[in-house]
């Protein structure tokens, strides 16, 4: 299976998953950085919709290299530079830059402190990356645990009611 199928597949559970948060009302957002993420967020869709995947990988750079390195982060905080850090590795795989996704990776899931859909995301990404370098045993590493931690949100998802 490809790197993108794998990617692919990470999105889809990554839809089921949130699917039950679909159902709860938005709370609104404190933090003004949280804000410039999502309009941040916004804009490079729009830059992706125009074939600009540069410019969404430079304006996405511009939130992770914003956030001062070592400062103590909410959940919220740490699951938008998660997910920040995993779109600019789809991206950097996508522009056959597997070093970059790989360095994306890793930077994404330094900020890890519990199993999540994000911290699955770059895992997968992370896999790809080794994949694309031919560094197969890495890439089945990071493919089976983000499988494994997939596979258990799925789960706890399904319990709740």
């Amino acid at each position: 299976m490809s790197w993108a199928a794998r990617l692919g597949l990470a999105a889809a559970l990554g839809v089921m998953l949130a699917a039950g948060a679909c159902s709860r009302p938005a709370r609104p957002v404190a933090d003004p950085w949280i804000a410039e993420v999502a309009t941040v967020n916004r804009r490079a869709d729009r830059l992706l919709d125009a074939d600009d995947a540069a410019g969404a990988r430079a304006l996405l750079r511009t939130l992770v290299t914003a956030q001062k390195s070592g400062a103590l982060l909410d959940e919220d905080r740490r699951l938008a530079l998660e997910d920040c850090y995993f779109r600019l590795a789809r991206l950097a795989l996508g522009a056959d830059d597997p070093v970059q996704a790989l360095a994306d990776a890793d930077s994404g899931l330094a900020y890890q402190t519990a199993p999540s859909l994000f911290v699955a995301n770059l895992l997968v990404a992370r896999g790809a990356a080794h994949e694309a370098l031919n560094e197969p045993r890495a890439a089945a590493e990071d493919y089976h645990r983000g499988l494994l931690m997939n596979e258990a949100l799925l789960r706890q998802a399904m319990r709740k009611p």
